[in-house]
């Protein structure tokens, strides 16, 4: 039987871990590796892996130096991961362990990468519903590579393409358009997400946003053309305008107009904070790329 490693990116999941030990136990393989990365936490979560560690080999964790985010807690278990296969889930226990024994089938019936996708969240906020809904859109819109909606980053999948992922060396992290980029064999599972048990979810609107950013300027360059689109309009229609006012002013019908100047300057200087603001996030991912730093520091290992 193919080895297995369940990675687990965890953030001030103290109360939420050993439910969760008790859940992965009961689905998976004997012979399972549970791997926790613990993202900086300033909880009781790092003790209470190392106290699960003691009576179980098979528990591994990797312990940052302070929090370096979800997306780069995955990578750094990914690259720690030693067997076969493996599958990635959150730590809240809203990817339900239950699942675990269907993406293992699809694995052995040939699929390379098993997603899951989130049909139902009990209790999540509307404001996120609706705001992850726009992000899938518009990024689907303007990139070569398909994002299918409400995926999680819940998801099994073999060595070939754990490796594959493991080639990329980018630092801005969107780790679904990465798997959705590479292709591979792949079947997507639908599940119903339960409420939280313990704690309250560590993605806010912020972060969401950051990372609706990082997937947009990670995956596409058309939203620079959108905006050397929109200039160049506003360029000719304000070329025509200007012609406009030039024949008005020599037949005398000039007339104040000083509401729509304000409009035509608040309007103009509107998009062009607009593409610059774009541009600047473009220039910031080159940015860190360059500086070529760490995806994350390790402060403590334990059975890895």
């Amino acid at each position: 039987m193919a080895s297995l490693s369940i990675i687990v990116p965890v953030f001030n999941e103290a109360q939420n871990i050993p439910v969760l030990l008790a859940e992965l136990r009961k689905y998976c393989p004997p012979g399972t590796s549970f791997l926790f990365v613990d993202d900086g936490s300033t909880d009781e979560t790092f003790q209470v892996i190392e106290t699960a560690a003691k009576t179980d080999k098979q528990v591994q964790c990797i312990s940052f130096s302070r929090n370096f985010g979800h997306q780069n807690a995955l990578m750094a278990g990914m690259q720690a991961c030693k067997t076969d296969r493996a599958i990635i889930m959150d730590g809240d226990l809203q990817h339900p362990p239950s699942l675990i024994p269907q993406i293992l089938e699809k694995l052995d019936a040939g699929y390379d990468l098993v997603q899951t996708k989130r049909l139902a969240t009990e209790k999540i906020a509307g404001g996120k519903k609706l705001l992850s809904r726009y992000f899938y859109g518009f990024i689907n819109s303007i990139s070569d590579t398909r994002i299918e909606p409400n995926v999680a980053d819940f998801k099994g999948f073999t060595r070939k393409v754990l490796d594959s992922v493991l080639q990329f060396k980018e630092r801005e992290l969107f780790l679904r358009g990465i798997f959705s980029w590479i292709g591979f064999k792949t079947i997507t599972l639908p599940f119903e997400a339960p409420p939280r048990l313990h704690g309250v979810t560590k993605y806010s609107y912020t972060k969401m946003m950051r990372l609706a950013l990082k997937g947009t300027t990670s995956f596409s360059f058309k939203p620079l053309r959108i905006a050397l689109f929109t200039g160049t309009l506003i360029s000719l229609f304000a070329f025509g305008f200007a012609l406009f006012a030039l024949l008005a002013y020599f037949k005398g019908n000039t007339v104040p107009g000083w509401a729509s100047m304000i409009i035509a300057i608040m309007f103009l200087g509107g998009t062009q904070l607009l593409a610059i603001g774009l541009m600047g996030e473009y220039i910031a991912s080159l940015f860190t790329e360059t500086k070529q730093r760490p995806l994350f520091l390790i402060d403590k290992t334990i059975n890895t």
